[in-house]
C-alpha cells in the first residue's frame, strides 16, 4: 500500500516541536505547530495551505512570520486552526506591521478558534489591509476539517492554558492495480486523481475517456483496491491529568503514527505536574492504550539532550507493561 501521508518531524526532539506533511496527488500540505521552522525550505512552506497550531507559546507560534512573509503573494488561502486566543494572536501578530501596499495582493487568512462547544472564526485579507474580518461561528463537534476524503479532528487539553491536539486521517486508502492498468492498456495520468474522488465522494458524475473510449467510474472499478486509511495523531504541552490522559487516548486511537511529548523522564514526575508537562511514562501508557502503531518522540526538555535514549527506554518500558 502506497503511504497517503508523508510526514517529517522538522527539528530534532529537544528543539521546537513542528511536524510537516505532504499529501500524495495533493499540491498542498499541512503544518503541525509554527515554532522555529527555517529548517523547511521556501518552496516546501509555500505548499503549506494549512496549519493546525496546539497553543501560542513562542515555540509553537514563532514560525509564522517567516510563514507570511513567503505567502503574502499567494493566491492559495492560508488556514489556521488553533485553540481559544488564536484569533487575538494572528491579529496582534499582523498589527505588527505595516499594510498599506498590499491591497492588490491575493492572500486570505482563515482562522479558526477551537473552544469546547464551538468554533469562532476571522478572515483576514490582504485587500482590506487585513483588518479582521469577523465571520459566523461554527459548531465544534470533533471534527474541524474534512475535504477529498481527508479528516482532522482536535481536543481540546489544559496545559495551565488551553491546548488543542490533532488526529489526521483519511476515511479509506484507495489503491490503484497498476498490473490490471497495463492489462486494461490504461496510462497513468492526472485523470486517476478526480477517477479517486469520485471513489471517495460517491460521485456518479465521473466519466473519463481513454483509448478513444468514455468510462464511467463503475466501469474502472477492477481497477482499485480500497484498503483502511491511514491516521496521524499529534499531542503536544499536555499536564498530566487523569482527564487528559483519557482525552488523548481517545484523539490518537489506532494511529498509524503518533507524535507526542515526552518533556521529562519519570524521575521527574513532580516536577511534570508542575510544569503541565507529560513523563516518558505517561507516553508510553497513552501509546499503549491507544494502540498506536508507532511513536515518534517529540518536545523532549533540552535538559535531556544526552539522554535521549534513556527517554525513549522509559517510554518503551512503558508500553511494554502488563
Amino acid at each position: 500500500m502506497k503511504t497517503t501521508f508523508f510526514c517529517k518531524q522538522i527539528n530534532n526532539p529537544f528543539e521546537d516541536p513542528a511536524v510537516y506533511v505532504r499529501l500524495r496527488c495533493l499540491r498542498h500540505t499541512f503544518l503541525f505547530d509554527c515554532g522555529d521552522i527555517s529548517a523547511l525550505e521556501p518552496a516546501e512552506i509555500l505548499k503549506i495551505a494549512t496549519i493546525f497550531v496546539t497553543h501560542m507559546h513562542i515555540d509553537h507560534f514563532i514560525g509564522f512570520d517567516l510563514i507570511l512573509r513567503l505567502v503574502l503573494g499567494r493566491d492559495m488561502p492560508l488556514t489556521i486552526y488553533g485553540p481559544l486566543g488564536i484569533i487575538h494572536a494572528v491579529e496582534n501578530k499582523l498589527k505588527g506591521f505595516t499594510w498599506n501596499l498590499i491591497k492588490d495582493y491575493p492572500i486570505k487568512i482563515e482562522v479558526f478558534e477551537i473552544t469546547e462547544n464551538s468554533m469562532s472564526h476571522a478572515g483576514f485579507y490582504a485587500e482590506s489591509g487585513f483588518e479582521k474580518i469577523v465571520k459566523p461561528e461554527l459548531p465544534f463537534n470533533r471534527t474541524i476539517y474534512n475535504e477529498d476524503g481527508i479528516t482532522v479532528n482536535a481536543e481540546i487539553f489544559d496545559h495551565g492554558i488551553p491546548v488543542a491536539g490533532y488526529s489526521l486521517s483519511e476515511e479509506s486508502h484507495i489503491n490503484i492495480n497498476k498490473d490490471e492498468l497495463l492489462r486494461r492498456g490504461f496510462e497513468t495520468g492526472p485523470w486517476l486523481t478526480g477517477f479517486k474522488k469520485a471513489i471517495r465522494n460517491n460521485s456518479n458524475d465521473f466519466t473519463v475517456t481513454l483509448n478513444g473510449k468514455t468510462y464511467t467510474k463503475d466501469d474502472l472499478s477492477s481497477l482499485v483496491m480500497i484498503t483502511e486509511g491511514q491516521r496521524v495523531s499529534y499531542i503536544t504541552d499536555i499536564a498530566p491529568t487523569d482527564e487528559n490522559i483519557s482525552k488523548a487516548i481517545e484523539l490518537s486511537r489506532d494511529s498509524d503514527i503518533l507524535y507526542i511529548e515526552a518533556f521529562f523522564l519519570k524521575e521527574d514526575h513532580e516536577r511534570a505536574l508542575k510544569r503541565k508537562h507529560l513523563t516518558t511514562a505517561h507516553t508510553g501508557h497513552i501509546a499503549k492504550a491507544a494502540g498506536a502503531k508507532h511513536i515518534e518522540l517529540i518536545h523532549i526538555s533540552p535538559k535531556y539532550t544526552a539522554l535521549y535514549t534513556k527517554a525513549e527506554s522509559e517510554v518503551l518500558e512503558a508500553l511494554e507493561a502488563s
